[in-house]
């Protein structure tokens, strides 16, 4: 379920939507005209750009993907920016339509603290079935829970500690539901690994084997059982046409309410219900 990477159909001019934790506004092209004096693109290299707004330099990330056929702007969720463009558009126009949206990002910048990113160190954050807790080190016995703290053990490293025991929650999770979903869809149940991704939840392949974010242990149950529902009936819909929504929904009469609720959650950052990320579309 790599919904970070689908483009968006055109919803019309500013129109905000959530997905994957991030907030995306999609703009048509002409729609706003250059806002001077709030914005610039004080430097543009390889691939990164620094943008000033006020006194504040904000850095963002210019791709070119050979699928694109707009121009995206998305203020992530650590209110970085992500420039999605076309191959051939050039600089000059790049910047002419960071410009023009200047006072979205200024407004959206403004108004919310930066998400913290996942971290698998000690005294880092990172959710579990929804809930924020600190990795602290130092422990001893087996990697617990205790309250609002994950406690490694003294000795171990702790970023393959912390991995391992993702990797456990998931693979219990996605266990539990999956006999389940594959009678429900009428398939055999998969094979499945859990790997790291860092922006799908999870993938399934053509040959019907099913890959799971070792970090969706981060979401909140029911939501790991949408990601779990949702690979599953991919082996039948490998798309996300009509059919596939009809197929889930049959299935899950909540599907379009858990996957709105999908899109407040990222496996970068420490987000939840309530936060996201910004996107405008020329």
């Amino acid at each position: 379920m790599a919904m970070a990477h689908r483009s968006l159909p055109s919803r019309g001019p500013n129109e905000v939507i959530k997905k994957n934790g991030e907030t995306i506004v999609q703009t048509t092209s002409g729609s706003a005209g250059p806002e001077s004096g709030i914005i610039r693109i004080a430097s543009q290299n390889k691939g990164q750009a620094t943008l000033t707004v006020g006194n504040t330099e904000i850095p963002c990330r210019i791709v070119r993907r050979s699928g694109a056929v707009r121009l995206t702007l998305q203020i992530l969720p650590d209110n970085s920016l992500r420039l999605t463009a076309p191959p051939g558009i050039s600089k000059q126009v790049i910047e002419s339509f960071v410009e023009s949206k200047a006072a979205f990002i200024q407004e959206k910048i403004a108004a919310r603290a930066p998400a913290r990113g996942i971290e698998y160190r000690d005294g880092g954050a990172i959710l579990l079935f929804g809930r924020e807790v600190t990795v602290n080190a130092g422990g001893t016995g087996e990697i617990t829970l205790r309250g609002d703290l994950l406690c490694v053990p003294e000795g171990r490293q702790v970023k393959a500690a912390v991995a391992a025991y993702l990797r456990e929650i998931t693979r219990s999770e996605v266990e539990r539901h999956l006999p389940h979903y594959a009678a429900a869809f009428g398939v055999k149940v998969p094979p499945i690994e859990i790997r790291s991704y860092k922006t799908s939840w999870g993938k399934c392949r053509t040959d019907g084997r099913i890959f799971f974010n070792e970090r969706c242990a981060m979401l909140p149950a029911d939501l790991i059982e949408y990601v779990v529902a949702h690979e599953v009936c991919h082996i039948h819909h490998p798309h996300h046409q009509r059919s596939f929504h009809d197929a889930l929904r049959a299935v899950m009469p909540d599907a379009d309410e858990r996957k709105r609720r999908m899109r407040h959650y990222h496996p970068l950052w420490v987000t939840g219900e309530g936060s996201g990320t910004a996107t405008k579309k020329a």
